[in-house]
């Protein structure tokens, strides 16, 4: 593996860069804040909390009735130790709800990836966008990746596209013919960083492993939007000679963590969000966007605090998430990612659709892959749909998923595991997974 001590002294020189944009705004120096002590993120948190809160019951009428309902108001709510007074909310109450908007703050308009099967459409205001940026900008130096200053590789997706000098995406339909050119690309390319999905990279390790590709320039890979388990891990290092940094990320909350070079679990980014641990679940408070406000947000995601400080000497909390599903499709062509299903037109339908004409007509996709490259898709309508949606959703389900004998059904609900959970993509050919590597 290389050279350790040279890897990390290129952290600790970035660490000592200020951000001059978020200097600028005067919203926080996260370059500084990553070594403030516990007490003093906590008293953080609490201040922005308590601005949020009184924020949400003027401005947001959605909030304000649930707040009402409740018999809460913002002068009840002083620190994160009196968020139990505050009820949860769900993905359906903000769904298409103009409720829970401020449509005069809004900066710009983001799309969960749908992992569950349902996607959901935001907003976001200036300063929790500016917040977002550089959160992802400290997480990257984390491993080693000054953006624009090092080649990066992206293996691309319609929303994981990263744009920049020095940087280029890679095709994200992992077939075998686009394994090829990816291969060729990288190897002309010569990037010292490689950014993607965890399904997406492993493909491409395992592909560089099994022909033998060598790719000496990458110095770390940084895994996104999905459970990077052991094997996986172990195959991307092996395959690209280097260190592997996890990354968690729901903008829909502002929940994040990244993994640091101690790699003892995800630093939980206690500036940008509130992480609740209810049950197991993951509840969310973001602390900055006013345009959707999310007030204890129930993500969907499951998360679990490790309680041990960190040799790093970061004081943000370590933690565990999973609940993300990276099960996998795997067509006779090769497999398909499932980040590259959702955003290729088969799991966030209508995203490409112009502005304010997101309502698609399919609310739920769920994909079960039986043996024999059978594919049973389950979908759940909204009341506007049309037979045509349905039949665009096939044309284009039988151009990304070729040599599969698919059948689609319209059903009131999709199939749940004993624990009630929807899965987005359910594999049952497990020898056609362990072919391809996948641990079942």
């Amino acid at each position: 593996m290389k050279s350790r001590t040279r890897f990390i002294k290129k952290m600790k020189d970035n660490f000592g860069k200020i951000s001059d944009a978020l200097k600028y705004e005067r919203i926080i120096d996260l370059e500084r804040s990553q070594w403030w002590n516990y007490q003093d993120l906590l008293a953080f948190q609490n201040q922005r909390l308590r601005k949020i809160v009184e924020y949400a019951h003027k401005k947001v009428p959605g909030y304000r009735a649930k707040f009402l309902k409740a018999n809460v108001t913002p002068a009840d709510i002083q620190s994160v130790d009196d968020l139990y007074k505050l009820p949860v909310t769900t993905r359906e109450e903000i769904q298409d709800n103009d409720l829970f908007i401020n449509n005069e703050l809004i900066t710009g308009t983001l799309y969960t990836g749908g992992s569950t099967g349902t996607t959901l459409k935001y907003h976001e205001s200036k300063e929790s966008g500016i917040v977002r940026w550089h959160m992802h900008l400290r997480g990257w130096r984390w491993g080693g990746y000054e953006y624009g200053q090092q080649r990066l590789a992206v293996i691309s997706s319609a929303q994981g596209i990263v744009h920049g000098v020095n940087t280029v995406n890679l095709v994200g339909d992992l077939r075998e013919t686009n394994m090829r050119k990816n291969s060729e690309h990288l190897q002309e390319f010569k990037p010292h960083h490689l950014r993607g999905y965890v399904s997406s990279v492993y493909i491409l390790a395992k592909y560089c492993l099994d022909t033998d590709t060598r790719l000496d320039s990458v110095e770390s890979v940084n895994t996104i939007s999905e459970n990077l388990y052991d094997f996986q891990r172990t195959t991307i290092e092996n395959a690209f000679d280097c260190e592997v940094f996890e990354e968690y990320c729901c903008n829909d909350g502002g929940a994040c963590g990244w993994e640091c070079e101690a790699h003892s679990g995800l630093h939980y980014c206690m500036e940008r969000a509130i992480i609740e641990e209810v049950d197991g679940e993951m509840i969310v408070t973001d602390l900055w966007n006013k345009a959707t406000p999310f007030i204890r947000y129930k993500n969907g995601d499951a998360v679990e605090f490790l309680g041990s400080p960190c040799s790093c000497g970061r004081e943000l909390p370590l933690m565990w998430v999973s609940g993300r599903q990276n099960d996998i499709l795997i067509t006779p062509s090769g497999p398909i990612s499932p980040s590259f299903l959702i955003h290729h037109g088969c799991g966030q339908v209508g995203l490409d659709r112009p502005k304010g004409q997101f309502h698609s007509g399919i609310r739920s996709i769920q994909y079960i892959q039986e043996p024999g490259y059978g594919l049973r898709v389950n979908l759940v309508e909204n009341s506007w749909c049309t037979p045509n949606e349905i039949e665009e959703f096939k044309d284009t389900l039988e151009e990304i998923a070729p040599g599969m004998q698919t059948t689609v059904q319209v059903v009131d609900e999709l199939e749940m595991t004993e624990k009630g959970k929807r899965h987005f993509i359910v594999n049952k050919d497990k020898n056609l997974l362990r072919k391809w590597g996948y641990n079942c």
